[in-house]
């Protein structure tokens, strides 16, 4: 007979075999999750056999990964990142409209006939496109240790909230972060990360761009298996 487990969600027993290996189940068994089960009746059964199977079984340390959990902090999105995005990239802003504007007065002067002069307009747009960039860059920062605080980043678990950045902005920060994570806890047992992507709602188009490229990222170039917790969340364990 098939190893099962109580879904608390939906109060019936759901074979193991449907979500997991036989190689997993060799390592995670029903006495182990019904535990977990009991103990976490507000987590999804497959989401604390993936953290389960992650610590090869280790039942101490899952349950105390999953109290982290628990404890992570309500976030403030919404109207607050909004705020925020545009507080700290207005300096952009000015420049990208400066920039728009000079590139539409050369495409002007050039239609009649005035290379010289369209000319000297693309130098100043093109400049203004370059302090765009470099004020973006400053704008990611400062929106990333604003919402992340020295503070908050060393508690336990590492929570990186992305919101109110660009996807490059975003990977580029992951890819530091995880670093000086990955140096920090070389020698000690097994940590998790979760990493604050959000949903899109707020984004112009609707289209959540941010958790499928770092979803992308974290596969392709870090090499790493992550679940997505809840809506917006993943998990990393390192």
């Amino acid at each position: 007979m098939a190893a099962a487990v109580m879904n608390p969600n939906a109060k019936e027993f759901v074979p193991l075999a449907k979500h997991f290996s036989s190689e997993r189940q060799t390592i995670i068994n029903d006495l182990q999750l019904s535990l977990l089960a009991a103990e976490f009746p507000k987590f999804a059964v497959k989401s604390m056999a993936e953290v389960l199977y992650a610590n090869d079984g280790d039942l101490m340390l899952t349950r105390h990964m999953l109290k982290e959990e628990e404890a992570i902090p309500w976030l403030q999105t919404g109207d607050a990142v909004a705020s925020l995005y545009a507080d700290m990239r207005k300096e952009a802003t000015d420049h990208a409209r400066a920039r728009y504007a000079y590139f539409d007065q050369a495409r002007q002067a050039n239609d009649v006939g005035n290379k010289v002069v369209a000319h000297e307009l693309i130098a100043k747009g093109s400049w203004h496109n370059e302090q765009m960039k470099d004020a973006h860059t400053k704008a990611a920062e400062a929106i990333f240790q604003q919402r992340n605080p020295p503070a908050s980043r060393q508690r336990h678990p590492a929570l990186l909230d992305l919101h109110g950045l660009h996807v490059n902005e975003a990977i580029l920060i992951v890819k530091r972060e995880l670093a000086a994570l990955k140096t920090k806890y070389s020698k000690s047992k097994r940590k998790q990360i979760f990493l604050c992507v959000g949903m899109g709602n707020h984004s112009r188009t609707g289209h959540a761009r941010l958790p499928s490229a770092i979803a992308r990222y974290l596969l392709e170039e870090e090499h790493l298996y992550f679940t997505e917790v809840k809506p917006g969340m993943l998990r990393i364990i390192l």
